[in-house]
């Protein structure tokens, strides 16, 4: 009843004061200053400790979608349908898939288990909203949102005790530091070192500066005021992999979980707040 009441009111005022609408995303996409965008996260923000937090909207939505799917039959490491802490554990191998998988992932292997779709339907499912801002509700998005909020207030507890996870980990430990593309970039251009970094007004986190891959990924899907939904992880590394120049990012292969095993394996320790927000 709570969530209910929590997205009655948030959707009212964001449309309210033109934050929801499409018209005003059409208008600040792109051309927002560093000290806008600031301001805007601040709003977000302060609406997040009177209570009001926009990812509720896609936690309702993921909610129906779990059962539109069938997705109460999906095993996220603690039994089907069990999902209070589940994706705190995540990534971990899963003896049924015969590998090492990640939320996302995993939800895209259920997908094609219980709910008959294709490889290429879930690829299509997972990027429906990919590239657009402001008036596009993805199922997909809001089963991420439930699933990952379903584990907050847990610790990230990655097992790389297991060899699966471990040898998973020091793959994406190998991709994050490896220059590929016609600019030489990798992971580490913008995420490593001791000394800040900046792109406008975001302050970028750094593998290399205590606490700070966990305070980054433990809030994920992470809320982006300036396209009025929230990002997936493996969104996220398609962005990233994209701004490099890199080979195009396939939501849910190798390389996403590899790369969320070393993210979150470093993260350990770190509690779930999902969803963060940012510009």
């Amino acid at each position: 009843m709570k969530r209910k009441l929590l997205l009655g009111v948030f959707t009212a005022g964001a449309i309210a004061g033109g934050l929801l609408s499409t018209k005003a995303f059409a208008q600040v996409e792109g051309e927002l200053s560093p000290e806008e965008e600031t301001r805007l996260v601040q709003e977000f923000n302060k609406m997040l400790a009177e209570g009001v937090n926009p990812g509720e909207i896609w936690y309702e939505v993921g909610k129906e979608a779990i059962k539109k799917y069938h997705l109460d039959k999906c095993d996220l490491g603690l039994g089907p349908g069990v999902f209070k802490g589940a994706a705190a554990q995540l990534p971990r191998y899963f003896a049924d898939a015969g590998k090492v998988m990640d939320l996302e992932t995993r939800v895209g292997w259920c997908l094609q288990k219980y709910a008959g779709m294709t490889q290429d339907q879930v690829l299509k499912f997972v990027r429906q909203c990919w590239g657009k801002s402001g008036n596009c509700m993805s199922e997909y998005d809001g089963i991420i949102m439930y699933l990952t909020m379903e584990s907050n207030g847990h610790k990230i507890n990655v097992n790389l005790k297991d060899p699966h996870v471990k040898k998973m980990f020091e793959i994406g430990k190998q991709a994050y530091y490896t220059r590929l593309g016609p600019w030489d970039f990798n992971c580490a251009t913008c995420h490593a070192g001791k000394k800040e970094v900046r792109i406008r007004a975001t302050r970028l986190w750094s593998a290399d500066r205590p606490g700070e891959v966990g305070q980054a990924v433990s809030i994920f899907p992470k809320y982006l005021v300036r396209w009025g939904m929230p990002m997936s992880m493996h969104y996220r590394y398609a962005e990233c992999i994209r701004q490099m120049r890199w080979p195009e990012f396939i939501p849910h292969s190798d390389l996403g979980v590899a790369l969320s095993t070393y993210l979150y394996g470093l993260a350990n320790g770190t509690e779930i707040k999902a969803p963060g927000i940012g510009r």
